[in-house]
C-alpha cells in the first residue's frame, strides 16, 4: 500500500448515465405543482415567467393580504414572497403560513442585505432567502427539491451534463488539509482558475472539519484542538465535480445532526458578534471575551460561496454542496449573501 492510500482513498467516478444528471423541469412534469408569487417589484413578470417555463401553475399576488386570501382558495406547493410588501410584512406572511399551512415550503427573495434583519429570519425559522439577482435554474431548482424532496442529494442534482466526479474519504481530522490540497490540484488540473485558493481552502477546511467533529459528537475535542481518528465505519466523504464550466464541492457526513435551526442560529451568533466588534471598534470595549468561533464555517460559506444549498435528512446524511461558476463569481452585483436549506425531516 502506498503511503497516501494508507493515509485515506480517493475514488474517482464517471457519471455518464443520463439518469444521474438534474432532472430538468418541464410542463409536464411540473404542471401539477402550483405557486403563489407575492411581489410587488420589477421583477414580479419575469418571476411568473421563469415558473411557468418551468411547467409550473402560477398565482400572483401583489399583498400579504392578498395572498393569505388566495391560500385559503387553493392548494399551493409552494410560495415565493418578496420580503418588502406595500403596506404589509411578508413575515407576519410567513408565520401565517407556518401556522395554517405548515407543508408549505416558502421562498423569501430580495435585494437587501439579509444580515440587516437576520434576527427576524432567525425568529421565524426562515430557511430560504434568494438575493436579487438570481438564476433562473437556481430558483426552479430549489424550488422543485422544496417541493418534492427527491433528488436533494448529489452534485449531479445541482450541477448538470457533470463530466466527471471524484471522492476523498475522511476518517481522521489530520487527513483533511492534505485531502483539500489534492482537491485544489485536481480542479486547477481541470483547467479552472481558482482567484483565490486561500479562500476555498479555508471554507472546505471550517465544512471538513465541522462534518469530522460536530457531526460525530466530538464538539469538545473540536474546541480544544485535539486530533481524532473516527469509529470503524464513521467517515466524511468530499465529493467534486466539473461539468464544461463549471465545478462544484460536496461535504458529506452520515448522521444528520445538523438542522435548520442550527444553521440559522450559528449564522445569527456570528452577525451579532461582527456587530458587537463593529461597536466595540468605535467605544474602545474589550469584547475579547464574547467573541467565539462557533458558526465561522457556515457563515463563511454564506458569505463566499456563490450558489451553494446546506442539505439535511435527519439522523441520516447531511450534505453542504457548494456551486463554483466564473462568470457568477465575476459578477459584482451579485451579493452572495442566499441562504439555501433543503431539509428533510421524513425519519423523524
Amino acid at each position: 500500500m502506498t503511503p497516501f492510500s494508507a493515509v485515506f482513498s480517493i475514488f474517482f467516478l464517471h457519471y455518464n448515465r443520463p439518469d444521474l444528471l438534474v432532472r430538468e423541469i418541464h410542463p409536464s412534469g411540473c404542471g401539477m405543482y402550483n405557486v403563489l408569487i407575492v411581489d410587488f417589484s420589477i421583477v414580479k413578470d419575469s418571476l411568473v415567467k421563469m415558473f411557468r417555463e418551468g411547467g409550473y401553475n402560477v398565482e400572483l399576488c401583489e399583498s400579504a393580504y392578498d395572498a393569505m386570501k388566495k391560500l385559503k382558495s387553493i392548494d399551493f406547493d409552494l410560495v415565493v414572497s418578496e420580503v418588502e410588501l406595500p403596506g404589509d410584512n411578508a413575515f407576519d406572511l410567513y408565520n401565517y403560513i407556518a401556522k395554517n399551512y405548515p407543508y408549505i415550503p416558502t421562498i423569501m427573495t430580495t435585494d437587501r442585505n439579509i444580515d440587516t434583519f437576520f434576527d427576524v429570519i432567525f425568529k421565524e425559522g426562515i430557511g430560504n432567502v434568494l438575493c436579487k439577482p438570481f438564476r433562473k435554474e437556481e430558483i426552479l431548482n430549489l424550488a422543485e427539491k422544496l417541493i418534492t424532496k427527491k433528488n436533494i442529494f448529489g452534485l449531479n442534482n445541482y450541477l448538470p451534463d457533470l463530466i466527471e466526479t471524484k471522492k476523498i474519504r475522511i476518517t481522521a481530522s489530520k487527513q483533511i488539509k492534505k485531502a483539500i490540497s489534492i482537491i485544489a490540484d485536481e480542479i486547477e488540473k481541470w483547467g479552472f482558475t481558482i482567484d483565490n485558493r486561500i479562500t476555498l481552502t479555508l471554507i472546505l477546511n471550517e465544512m471538513a472539519i465541522n462534518a469530522v467533529y460536530h457531526s460525530h459528537g466530538l464538539t469538545d475535542e473540536k474546541k480544544q484542538r485535539q486530533a481524532v481518528q473516527l469509529g470503524e465505519g464513521e467517515y466524511v466523504d468530499i465529493f467534486f465535480a466539473r461539468s464544461k464550466d463549471r465545478y462544484g464541492i460536496a461535504i458529506d457526513d452520515y448522521n444528520g445532526k445538523l438542522s435548520r435551526m442550527k444553521i440559522l442560529d450559528s449564522i445569527n451568533k456570528v452577525i451579532e458578534q461582527n456587530n458587537l466588534l463593529d461597536r466595540a471598534s468605535e467605544t474602545q470595549e474589550d469584547v475579547t471575551e464574547l467573541i467565539s468561533e462557533t458558526g465561522r464555517g457556515i457563515d463563511l460559506v454564506r458569505k463566499l460561496a456563490g450558489e451553494y444549498y446546506f442539505i439535511i435528512q435527519k439522523n441520516v446524511r447531511t450534505e453542504i454542496i457548494i456551486i463554483f461558476d466564473p462568470l457568477f463569481n465575476d459578477n459584482t452585483s451579485c451579493t452572495h449573501s442566499s441562504l439555501k436549506i433543503i431539509e428533510d425531516l421524513t425519519k423523524e
